[in-house]
């Protein structure tokens, strides 16, 4: 959110030097002379009119152009870096559109390459946003290391949006050219199959294994046109659904026409029950004539996940899967792409874990085995480890355990690795997800990832070697993994699940086994058997639901007619009726389920007991890895709420009205995380950091705290700049078992050794985590001694218009007061550049009539002041939450920002919905609490509690600035306070011993995150 709006906000070279500083940069402005730097030549062709340094760190330098051709002129700077071995990075501004320009060199075979990214300013995407935020400089890095790292990002940013863009054209436009079936979202399924299949083709064309031609796709294609035959028709079907899914012995002459070929098998060369439904999608020549020239064979094709260059690897899969979802639906299901790099270190600190305490291997060795490559003497066996993700995307968190689980069985003496590949795919690994878009490209990197070191020779001796692609049928499911009915409806009835192994259960397992390596006749055989092995334990988990909400409903109704000492029937109270209500739906809904079962034959929706039944008999998953979506309270539907409420015990809205107090969707995740995961195994998570924070998690944070073990605990990790959501990441590894008391939680990724611990039981109790060890002891002392702000008096928003672009103005006007933003304060300075139409009398209450002015600025938009969710009654253009627009005297600080900046407002100022502030009684409380706000200490206290945001920035709510704690004082010493604040500073020293802080208190403070 912060960067987006420093972007947005971003209008010349001048304030680059803010973005940069947001990033991490020290901020600089130091004029250059263009012509002298970078020649005549290049100035004049460029059109460069100014130069400077706008920030730097250690020796990489950022410089700032402003120029008439800004693509020219970055190009001409970074040469003259590269010319000279500078480190350092060249950026202009461009119009229509506008746009960040970012340009950097790095040494290639034949000299400096030249690498320039384009950033939108209105609206950036996900991708362009982690582009930008890798360019941030860590701790301690060298400017040689910062600019490998920078000249890295341009270079995906050079393949990775032109991919996308095209990518998302094309398959708009096959969408489009469909004329059947009548759903558009059905014909973007087509769409989005036919175009995986090709795509498919390509990374494997790219091994040579397509008739021996790295260019047979496009050289078949050529043939077809210029014999004037739909290529569709002759080579991509007969290719697909002759060839491919079938052994060299069993083809048609067509299809062994087609050339040599090898049998891959996999449920991606089978139609699926859309194509089955509707029949096969085709497009004619000209449409794939424009697919071939804007998409396939724009780009080279790789089937190595992490390829460097220009190549179009396999991991740009899940950025296809954010880049083909409309923004609007990645919103509403929070489905982000997480990046390879903190992905492994996810699954290696969760896997660590599970050697603890699943496989009983120490500590230490663990710890080799896992970061060094180091085995243990006797290893354990890790053939039957399972891994489930959730919510499994693009399957980005699979891909990491496959990696992982093949690096440990491999350094453990086992091999080769590519029959090692298979076997974790076919023992250990899981997946589900709502989207059969993320289901099949889920399967679709696990077959890339099978075959991406696997080589043969375009003979048929050779690719009759290639073992054919398994079927992942019974491995990644769509479903949703939070909410099924017959999850709701064990939850309504307080039904035990069945926790013992039944021969159902052993039908399933080897059913899905044999499954896996099938094709042709057998693999339908298969598949059959599978669906009744899942059918037929649904069918039992049905009746056992139903058996138990009519036994729930039947002692509610009993209970509602017993008779108090009066004779009077009890009756139900109002959630008890509404409960008897929620038995009933489940029950109709079970009772349909089962009809749909018994008319279909197979299982009419996804439950982890009936399809991965055989795991949970034997304890559960041994590690529950993943990036649940992070979906805030209030897009979640009502019904949904509901069910959630009554599933998930820590899912509970906090006390308080507002969506603020709804919890997000990432907690109910969380402990169905904990659920699915074995005694002993352990769920690792990538979530919202606001979850150690927020009042609405702090049921889940005490279950955690004081039922399960707490492994890890890592916000903001290294790798959260690459993260593409708008929301900060944190880590949470949790196992499944009993503390202690003496469990240490580990606050870095990496080995654990060498990671900041602090006892977990520091966790425990109410409130966030602090996880600053030290920190947590002064905050503990202070919070034990002292007053609370919330105890005198009330933070509270400032006004809400609901409507901006209608009353705010960048001109003032005689209706109008100087209105101020969160981006408007700093410590001690309000810089008012907005101007708010006032519609409101001098008593508070909104004007009965406008005057003439107002009533002319405002009569165009009341139909839509009214229909504003904050509008009950009364007059349309009235103003919501204006009590800090008319007190006297009040101290404010902005929502979102890096530090506590507080300013005492002068009475005109209208604070606005991003400014937070307090009304007092007089001048001096006003004053002397800007004093105390704007010290060091408590703001270093402050962002403990705050909940993060990108680029460093805290979110310093009501419930932060009411949570801190006042110095006991008298009142000469409160008008001494008082005084520091009319003189606009803050006494360190003098509050620190108002506090009490001795000099270990003040490290420890001052050891936190430090904004200044």
């Amino acid at each position: 959110m912060v960067l987006r709006e420093l972007l947005t906000r971003t209008e010349q070279i001048d304030d680059l030097r803010h973005l940069f500083g947001a990033l991490g940069f020290q901020a600089a402005w130091e004029p250059v002379p263009p012509g002298p730097w970078l020649g005549t030549a290049p100035v004049e062709a460029a059109g460069v009119v100014r130069a400077a340094l706008v920030a730097r760190h250690d020796a990489f330098r950022v410089f700032a152009l402003e120029a008439r051709d800004p693509e020219r002129a970055v190009r001409a700077a970074a040469q003259r870096l590269a010319a000279h071995a500078e480190r350092g990075l060249a950026c202009a501004l461009g119009s229509a559109p506008r746009r960040l320009l970012c340009a950097g060199w790095r040494a290639a075979a034949r000299g400096a390459a030249i690498r320039v990214a384009a950033i939108p300013l209105e609206r950036p995407p996900g991708s362009s946003l982690e582009t930008l935020e890798r360019f941030s400089p860590r701790p301690r890095e060298t400017a040689l290391a910062l600019s490998l790292r920078v000249g890295e990002a341009l270079a995906s940013e050079a393949v990775t949006p032109r991919f996308f863009r095209a990518f998302r054209a094309t398959l708009e436009r096959l969408t489009d050219r469909l004329s059947t079936p009548r759903s558009r979202a059905e014909r973007h399924t087509l769409a989005l199959t036919a175009l995986t299949r090709v795509l498919f083709l390509y990374f494997v064309q790219g091994k040579g294994w397509l008739d021996g031609d790295r260019r047979y796709l496009i050289r078949r294609f050529d043939d077809c046109v210029a014999g004037r035959r739909a290529f569709h028709r002759r080579v991509l079907d007969p290719l697909c659904f002759g060839a491919l899914n079938r052994p060299a012995a069993d083809r048609s002459g067509a299809a062994r026409a087609l050339g040599r070929l090898p049998f891959l098998n996999g449920g991606l060369f089978e139609p699926t029950a859309l194509e089955r439904r509707h029949g096969p999608a085709r497009w004619g020549n000209s449409d794939w004539r424009d697919a071939f020239d804007d998409l396939l064979e724009r780009f080279h094709f790789s089937a190595r996940e992490t390829e460097d260059g220009d190549a179009v690897a396999p991991d740009m899969l899940g950025r296809v899967f954010e880049g083909v979802m409309d923004p609007a639906e990645r919103r509403a299901s929070g489905s982000y792409y997480t990046p390879a790099a903190l992905v492994r270190e996810i699954v290696r600190a969760g896997l660590e874990a599970v050697l603890v305490h699943r496989l009983g291997l120490a500590p230490a060795a663990a710890e080799g085995w896992i970061h060094r490559g180091e085995p243990p003497e006797r290893s354990p066996d890790l053939r039957q480890v399972t891994v489930l993700d959730p919510a499994v995307g693009s399957g980005a968190f699979l891909l990491g355990a496959l990696d992982e689980l093949t690096r440990l069985r491999c350094t453990a003496g086992e091999g080769p690795a590519c029959a090692i590949r298979r076997d974790v795919v076919a023992h250990s690994l899981f997946g589900v997800d709502l989207s059969l878009t993320a289901v099949r490209l889920a399967e679709l990197r696990l077959w890339l990832a099978l075959i991406a070191d696997v080589s043969a020779e375009p003979n048929d001796r050779e690719l009759a070697r290639i073992a054919p692609l398994p079927n992942l049928d019974g491995h990644v499911r769509q479903g949703d993994a939070l909410v099924d009915p017959l999850t709701l409806a064990r939850a309504l009835g307080a039904a035990p699940a069945p926790a013992t192994p039944t021969p159902e259960l052993e039908r399933l397992s080897s059913a899905r086994r044999t499954l896996f390596g099938l094709a042709g006749p057998a693999k339908r055989d298969a598949l059959a058997t599978l669906a009744r092995a899942e059918a037929a334990l649904a069918r039992g988990l049905f009746r056992a639901a139903v058996a138990a909400l009519e036994r729930r409903g039947a002692e509610l109704i009993a209970a509602a007619k017993d008779r108090d000492l009066f004779g009077r029937r009890r009756g139900l109270t109002a959630d008890e009726r509404a409960l008897l209500r929620r038995l009933r739906a489940s029950r109709r809904e079970l009772r349909a389920a089962a009809t749909r079962l018994e008319r279909d034959g197979g299982a009419p929706f996804f439950a982890f007991e009936s399809h991965f039944g055989d795991v949970l008999a034997w304890g559960g998953f041994d590690l529950v890895a993943g990036n649940p979506p992070w979906v805030r309270g209030e897009r979640v539907p009502m019904r949904v709420r509901e069910a959630l409420a009554t599933r998930y015990a820590t899912w509970r809205p906090a006390r308080g009205r507002g969506f603020a107090h709804l919890p997000d969707l990432a907690v109910a995740f969380v402990e169905r995380a904990l659920e699915l995961a074995a005694p002993g195994g352990s769920a690792a998570l990538l979530v919202p950091a606001k979850l150690a924070s927020s009042g609405y998690a702090e049921p889940l944070r005490r279950r955690l705290a004081e039922g399960a073990r707490i492994e890890r605990v890592v916000p903001s990790p290294a790798a959260a700049g690459a993260f593409a959501a708008a929301v900060y990441p944190m880590v949470l590894v949790i196992t499944r078992a009993e503390p202690t008391g003496r469990e240490q939680v580990a606050t870095a990724l990496g080995a654990r050794s060498a990671a900041p611990l602090i006892p977990q039981r520091a966790l425990a109790g109410d409130g966030p985590w602090i996880l600053a060890r030290d920190a947590v002891r002064v905050a503990r002392h202070l919070g034990a001694r002292c007053p609370r702000v919330g105890e005198r008096w009330r933070p509270q928003l400032g006004v809400k218009t609901g409507a901006d672009d209608v009353f705010l103005s960048a001109q003032p006007g005689p209706a109008t007061r100087p209105a101020v933003r969160g981006r408007d304060l700093a410590p001690w300075r309000a810089t008012p550049r907005m101007h708010l139409l006032w519609t409101h009398a001098p008593d508070g209450r909104p004007l009965a009539r406008l005057p003439l002015e107002l009533a002319a600025a405002l009569a165009p938009h009341l139909e839509r002041l009214g229909r504003r969710c904050d509008y009950r009654a009364g007059p349309p253009w009235q103003l919501f939450r204006t009590a800090l627009a008319f007190a006297p005297c009040r101290v404010v600080w902005p929502d979102l920002a890096r530090r506590l900046a507080a300013v005492v407002l002068d009475p005109e100022l209208v604070p606005l919905n991003t400014v937070y502030g307090i009304a007092t009684r007089d001048a001096d409380d006003a004053y002397a609490l800007a004093a105390l706000f704007n010290s060091r200490w408590l703001t270093a206290l402050a962002r403990l509690h705050a909940d993060p945001a990108r680029g460093g920035f805290r979110r310093f709510n009501a419930r932060v600035v009411r949570g801190l704690p006042l110095p006991p004082t008298s009142p000469a010493v409160w008008r001494a306070l008082a005084d520091q604040g009319r003189r606009g500073e803050s006494d360190d020293a003098a509050i620190a011993a108002l506090y009490q802080l001795d000099a270990a208190d003040r490290r420890a403070l001052a050891a936190a995150p430090d904004p200044f």
